[in-house]
Parts: C-alpha cells; structure tokens; sequence
C-alpha cells in the first residue's frame, strides 16, 4: 500500500524481564491511524485498561512517530507519548520535537513500548536493533540535562548524534505535572509522564540509528522541501524574530492574559511590556533554537544579564511567560526567564507549575493559608523570589508543595475548599489564555481529549481574535469550529509535522496530496479530515471507557465570573452558555446528550470493531 514514509516495525521493551521484541504494525492500522498521535491512541484503547493506575507497574508508556517524523522536509520533528497520565488520571497524549523521534526512525523503527518495572534505576541505549541497560543508583537526583550528559559520556560517538529523553527530581518525587526532556531543549511537558516513566525507574533513553527514512519520491520530497523553506521565510518571519512570546502583547490587548490567577484578563500596557516579545528579543536574547531540520528557528534563548536573577538562561514560550509572569502577578522577564531554567533542572511544566504557583498566591491574597503553612515561606503575587522557591518547594514535596505536587486532582481530593482557585478542566490547568475573552477557547478547554489544553482542543485565536469571521463573544457556531480544528491537529499531531509550519504544506481543513504523495506514494488527502475525526472519537470512547460524562466538559466557577477590567470586561461563560456550546458540539460530533459517541458514529468512522472499545 505504501512505497515510503512508514517502516512498520515497534520495538517492545519489557523493564521487568529485560526481553524486546519488534513487531509488524499492519498497512491497514497505518492508514486508518496515521501515526504519532493516532496510533498512540489505537494502542492505549488496546493495551492500557481503564482500572489502571498511573503508577502501577502495568501501565505502559508508547512512543510513535509520523509519517513526516524524519523525512528530510522541514521541521519534521515530532513525536508522540501515550500513556496514562498522572496528572488526571486517565488517557494521556503528549507531543515533544527534538532529535529522538526521526533517530528512533533512523534506528529502524515507528513506535517504541516501554512495559513493566525496572529492578533498579537504569537508562534504555537502543542502538539499531540492540538494546542495552545502564543501572546505575547514580542516576538518582539528576538533573535533566545533567543525566542527559552522563548518558552521552557513556556512549561513542556517532554520526548522526545520539538523541536523548531524560527526567528530573520532580518526576523522581511523583509530581504529578513532571515532564520528559527531549534532548536538549524541548519536552513532553503535560500531564505528568515524568512520573510514570520514574516509576518504570528510568532516569534517561538514548537512541542512534543512521538509516533514512524511505521516502516514495525523494525528488518531489526536494522540491516540496524547497518550496516550504521559500514560504517560510516569509510567513514565519514573525516568529523566528520573537517565536511564541509576540504573542504576549496582542492577547493583553484583546483581554484574554491571565492576571493574578485569572482574577482578571488585562494589565496596564506599561506594566506588562516587561514581559513582551519584544521585550525578550531587545533585552535578553542570545541565540534562536532550532529543532530537526526547522528553518524557522523560533526558540528564543534568553539570558539575564544583571539584577536578582542575573545568569539565568532558559527558552520561555508564551505560555510559560503567561502563567509563570502575569498570571503570578511578575512583570519582570528576568523572573520568568529564572523560573522557566528552574521549572527546566527540576523537570516540571512550566504551564501547571504556573497556574498551581498563582493559586497558591491567591490562597495567601485571600488569607486562607499563612507562611506557618508553608515552612516559613510567604508567596505573594509579583515576588518572584517567592515563585522560584516556591517552584522548589513543589518538586521537593516541601510546605504546601507536597499538596501543590499531586495536581489539580490530588489538591481537589485533599483540599476541595481550594478547587475554585484552581483553572482546570478534567484535572488538567488552563493555558495562557482566558476564555472569557472568546467563547470557543471555553468549549476547547472543556472538551479536551486531555484535559484543558489550547493545542488538542482546538486553538481557536486564530479564528476567535485574530479574523474576523467569528464573533468572539458568541456561543452559537462554536461547536462546528472547534470540532473541525480538533479534527484537524489530531490528524497534523498523527504527521509527525510541528503545527508552526504546517501551511507551508497546505495541511488545513482541506489538505492538498502532494506532500503525503511524494512521502508515502498514498494520497491521503481525501481522508486527512476523517483520519482525524476518526482519532477524536477514539480518544473520546477511551476517555468515557474512563468514567467521562458530560459533567465533565466543564470550566471552572471562575469563568461564570464578569472580567471586571481591560477589553473583555463584563464578559463570563456561564454554565447556560456553555451548555448552548455542547449540545452543538455533541450534535456535530454524532454524541448523545450525554457527550458519549454514538453506535453509528463509530461505525462510520471504522471503529465498532475494535474489541476493547465494545
């Protein structure tokens, strides 16, 4: 069926027993799921049962990449995790670029299991078809990047280089929000697979392979390669100046910044400049960073060069700006650049870690909790000092961090008189943009395969704030939108294609051939959209195979609250709204009232045959 683009062979790594085997994964499952993201989620629905627990030795971890993943088109980079996440319990899908996705493809490979228990801490080399074990009690306490460089110096060099996935203290200490670093630079930052690859007891994965990727038409593949870096130059010239942080001004101009633990959605300008886009490129800027084979480059490594934070280097995306900066009341780049580096050497997202640090500073805002709760430490909205040891003090379990590490879901089972000051969805914190300002963020949010989450539940600025084809404000027409971008980044996150760069390839809602074409020799253009609605309904039965139900498509009590200042004052998401937003979306999505889809929907979309889902 294929004449490029997929080896078909997964690598199954059993901890317990030291065994691996390689398996065949079937044209058929290639074409109904794509691959990454989509055959994560066939796998899960397969392997992992709803009575798992994040932690127990048999939940297991996969690792698949695209068909895009390693092909020498332009920021081809990306792969995905499946797993049952820590951070909300239930299914988990995560995408991370960097080098281990398209050298895990060099190894000879499209997927990677890891199941059962290490007997000690270990890291995994994967060496073509070899498999070595490294124990070592050493690992133990490292840093990322401090047990990504003990790895390397284990190892010989090779050309291409070693690529690398490694974990922190945080994930060592269960945080339920610890992450996986990819490299040197990237990460699977949601949902806490830090935690679950620790409890596996491994520190650190390398992986070397020099064969390339078969490609249907390596020519065609030149020239479509060609053409994307002509379109980027200009399309992305925005972002390889400033990357994700040029956001920053826009969405406080619009009222949509979380400020003070989204007490509000707008800063004065003069306060919040300091954390600009601009800001960053003119006072802090070293370097931009640039994934496999990007031409963009839209990481921006930042430095501080004088002040409290001084030597400080980390590559703060917008988000974490948001979360880390406003949201915690800091203005300052210089603190939100520190406590980026820092969230980097514990191993924790910098987004949950942000949104929990707020909450926290609420929580004294509010008197509800005292420096005597929190082993002698005061963290007040704008201290950045604070927020760095507060950050310290989550990944240490230390004070109130040994509640603020279980999560959103461990701090509403301990403590469910703070839930309201968390801004969740399914367990799962905001990102860095309040929905009040647009009312499809909120249904994006709530609808969420993983919990709330601006990239797989539909990034609707585009459409909401930046075009004028949608009213911001309005509930009507947001169930149809918000379905067909979910559809869309479920079939881009199956690529192996970061989304940055995805219209230089005409993949939107109605995808041109020649890419998938030229790389597969199967023109899956007709079917990109299905593919994609067909993976939606798969992580959708999962989640309610899981326990999901309506009540759980739902925002928090403080989006039922007016914004009080700035562009979107006076505007809230009720739980009537919301409710006009879902019964749209659940009629688009071929769902009952209840949001569980129905017997025909998965029929249509090939998926009543697979045994686990019945």
């Amino acid at each position: 069926m294929f004449s490029g683009g997929y080896l078909g062979r997964l690598l199954r790594i059993n901890l317990t027993t030291r065994q691996y085997s390689i398996e065949t994964i079937p044209d058929e499952k290639l074409r109904l799921f794509l691959g990454a993201r989509g055959l994560g989620a066939e796998w899960y629905a397969r392997e992992v049962s709803p009575q798992v627990k994040p932690l127990d030795p048999e939940n297991k971890m996969a690792f698949f990449v695209g068909p895009m993943t390693g092909t020498p088109l332009v920021s081809t980079t990306k792969f995905e995790l499946t797993t049952k996440g820590l951070e909300t319990g239930r299914y988990l899908c995560s995408n991370s670029s960097g080098n281990f996705g398209p050298r895990l493809r060099e190894a000879g490979f499209d997927g990677l299991i890891l199941e059962g228990v290490s007997k000690c801490w270990t890291a995994l080399v994967i060496e073509k078809e070899d498999v070595k074990f490294l124990d070592d009690d050493g690992w133990q306490g490292l840093e990322p990047m401090e047990a990504r460089a003990r790895l390397l110096g284990q190892l010989p060099d090779r050309k291409p280089k070693w690529a690398t996935m490694s974990i922190g203290p945080a994930a060592e200490n269960r945080v339920a929000f610890s992450s996986i670093f990819v490299d040197d630079g990237r990460a699977f930052g949601r949902g806490g697979g830090g935690a679950v690859l620790a409890s596996k007891k491994v520190k650190a994965m390398a992986v070397w392979g020099d064969v390339p990727v078969p490609l249907a038409d390596a020519a065609m593949c030149k020239e479509i390669a060609k053409n994307a870096n002509i379109d980027l130059k200009t399309s992305r010239a925005k972002h390889r100046e400033l990357g994700t942080a040029q956001l920053v001004e826009p969405i406080n101009a619009l009222g949509c910044m979380p400020t003070r633990n989204f007490q509000t959605s707008w800063e004065l300008p003069e306060k919040v400049q300091g954390v600009y886009g601009q800001t960053l490129h003119d006072q802090y800027h070293v370097r931009n960073y640039a994934c496999y084979r990007c031409s963009v480059a839209c990481g921006q490594m930042g430095e501080v060069k004088e002040g409290p934070f001084a030597g400080a280097k980390a590559r703060p995306e917008f988000e974490s700006i948001g979360l880390l900066g406003p949201s915690c009341g800091i203005n300052d780049m210089g603190a939100v650049i520190a406590a980026n580096e820092l969230c980097d050497q514990l191993g924790m997202d910098t987004i949950t870690a942000g949104n929990l640090v707020a909450m926290t500073m609420e929580l004294f805002e509010r008197g509800l909790v005292s420096a005597q709760d929190n082993d002698g430490l005061e963290v007040r909205f704008g201290d950045g000092q604070a927020l760095l040891e507060m950050l310290r003090f989550i990944a240490q379990r230390r004070g109130l961090g040994a509640i603020i590490a279980d999560g959103a879901r461990g701090i509403i089972q301990a403590r469910p008189e703070w839930g309201k000051y968390i801004l969740q969805s399914k367990f799962m914190t905001f990102a860095a943009y309040d929905p009040r300002g647009f009312h499809g963020m909120g249904l994006a949010y709530a609808t969420s395969v993983r919990g709330a989450c601006h990239n797989v539940g539909g990034y609707t600025v585009s459409e909401e704030l930046m075009g004028k084809k949608y009213d911001r404000y309005a509930v009507e027409g947001k169930g149809q939108l918000v379905k067909t971008l979910q559809d869309n980044r479920a079939y881009i996150d199956s690529l192996g294609l970061c989304t940055v760069v995805r219209g230089a390839y005409k993949f939107s809602t109605a995808p041109t051939p020649e890419t998938m074409l030229a790389i597969t020799g199967y023109n899956f253009a007709p079917e990109l959209m299905t593919i994609g609605e067909r993976i939606s309904n798969l992580e959708r039965q999962i989640m309610v195979r899981e326990g999901i139900t309506r009540q759980d498509d739902a925002l928090p009590p403080r989006m039922s609250e007016a914004v009080t200042n700035g562009p979107a004052e006076g505007h809230f998401i009720s739980n009537q709204m919301l409710d006009v937003m879902l019964d749209e979306y659940y009629a688009v999505r071929g769902w009952d009232a209840q949001g569980h889809p129905r017997p025909e929907t998965l029929e249509k979309l090939g998926l009543a045959e697979i045994p686990a889902l019945v």
